[in-house]
């Protein structure tokens, strides 16, 4: 429980996202965008559930692949929020949708290496009953949209300085996210 929350609350791409995009639309016009994040999740850590054994035993490499494909989803999301101003400044902006939350979670390297990690250390070795497996996945899924509801409301909480020093914050947020994507490969 104390991996997954620290994991899971820390920064990261879903929850820069989340505090950028909330911060931006306010939470109602991200709640489409956060339950594709929360979906996303939750099909991410039901396939590493059921496939993990799999992957890790037979194909240790594809943990490498999705590693750097992660780490490219990582740049382009640091690019995206340097890039990005207040939603006033901006009139070609589009809202966040449930399909853009979803999808970028099968390039976000952190919660594939969170679903890997969590049940290769902390369930896999002490059971092998599907139910268990399934319901730990979604304890995990649970764990990580109370982290994400936090950042949310962090956007919520910060919306007017954020859109004020947008560039600054911005800047910071990308400069986190760079360093996250360094890190990976140290």
């Amino acid at each position: 429980m104390l991996y997954a929350f620290s994991t899971a609350i820390t920064p990261g791409p879903n929850n820069f996202l989340t505090l950028n995009t909330v911060s931006r639309f306010g939470l109602k016009k991200s709640l489409r965008m956060m339950l594709g994040i929360i979906c996303g999740i939750m099909i991410i850590l039901t396939l590493t559930a059921a496939l993990s054994f799999v992957l890790i035993q037979y194909i240790p490499q594809l943990t490498q692949i999705a590693k750097i494909l992660g780490a490219i989803y990582i740049l382009y999301l640091a690019y995206k929020i340097y890039t990005s101003k207040p939603v006033e400044l901006d009139q070609n902006i589009k809202e966040p949708s449930f399909l853009n939350g979803m999808i970028l979670q099968f390039l976000n390297v952190k919660i594939i290496l969170y679903a890997i990690t969590s049940l290769n250390s902390f369930v896999l070795p002490y059971t092998s009953d599907l139910i268990q497996i399934v319901l730990y996945a979604l304890l995990l899924t649970s764990i990580s949209v109370v982290c994400l509801w936090a950042w949310g409301l962090l956007g919520v909480l910060l919306s007017s300085a954020m859109q004020r020093h947008y560039k600054l914050i911005n800047t910071i947020c990308a400069l986190i996210l760079i360093e996250s994507v360094i890190s990976l490969f140290l």
